[in-house]
C-alpha cells in the first residue's frame, strides 16, 4: 500500500510539471532581433521546469525499480524461510548403520513433510527434496524407504522376482548404478551405511 501511494505521488507530481510546462508559451516576436520570453505562472524559466519534469521522471523510474527489487527480496526471504521450515519437518538424526527394515518406516506414507530414505550401493541418503519423485503417488515411489540399488541400476520400476534377484548385476548395469549413485549422492543428504551390504555386488 506505501509503494504504490508513493508512485501515485510521483506521478501526480509528473503531471503538474507538465500542466505547467503546457501553460508556459513564448509571446510572438516585437522585430526581428527582438523577443520576449514569458514567465510561467511561479516565474520559473520553462527551461527549469522541464529540468524538473526530467529529474522527478528518474526518480519516479527508480523507485519502481527499487520497489521491484524490494518485493523480490521479499519473496526470496519468505521462501528460504519455507524451505528451512521443510528441511526441519524432513530431518532424521543420522547414524552409523541402518537396517534395510528401519527404511521402511521412512517411505513418506506415514507423513507427507517427514523424511524419505533409500538406499543406494550401501549409503543411505534423505530424499525428502525430491518428494514429488519419492513421495507416495510419485513415479519413483517404488525405491522409498527400502534399497533401491536393483531398480536404479536396471532402470526398473517394477518388483523383481525372487528368481531374479539371485542373477548378479552385468557390467552395463553397474555402470548404469554408479551415474545413478553419484546422482543422488551429490543431490541428497548422507544420512549413514545399509547393514549387511556387499561392495562385490555393484563394484565394476
Amino acid at each position: 500500500m506505501r509503494r504504490r501511494l508513493s508512485t501515485y505521488h510521483l506521478f501526480t507530481v509528473l503531471l503538474l510539471c507538465a500542466r505547467i510546462i503546457s501553460s508556459s508559451s513564448f509571446t510572438a516576436p516585437k522585430s526581428k532581433h527582438h523577443y520576449h520570453r514569458r514567465k510561467s505562472a511561479i516565474n520559473v524559466e520553462p527551461s527549469i521546469i522541464g529540468g524538473i519534469v526530467v529529474a522527478t521522471g528518474a526518480t519516479a523510474a527508480w523507485w519502481i525499480g527499487g520497489a521491484k527489487d524490494r518485493e523480490n527480496k521479499a519473496n526470496y526471504a519468505e521462501y528460504e524461510a519455507l524451505q528451512r521450515e521443510r528441511e526441519s519437518l524432513a530431518f532424521v538424526q543420522p547414524k552409523d548403520e541402518w537396517l534395510e527394515e528401519e527404511l521402511s518406516a521412512y517411505n513418506g506414507e506415514n507423513d507427507e513433510s517427514g523424511p524419505i530414505l533409500l538406499a543406494v550401493k550401501g549409503d543411505v541418503f534423505n530424499v525428502w527434496k525430491g518428494r514429488n519423485f519419492y513421495g507416495p503417488g510419485a513415479e519413483y515411489h517404488i525405491m522409498a524407504g527400502r534399497d533401491a540399488t536393483r531398480f536404479l541400476a536396471k532402470n526398473k520400476l517394477e518388483e523383481e522376482t525372487e528368481e531374479e534377484k539371485k542373477i548378479e548385476l552385468n557390467i552395463a548395469e553397474r555402470a548404469n548404478l554408479e551415474v545413478w549413485y553419484w546422482t543422488i549422492k551429490n543431490k541428497y543428504q548422507f544420512v549413514g551405511n545399509l547393514s549387511g551390504y556387499d561392495p562385490k555386488s555393484t563394484e565394476m
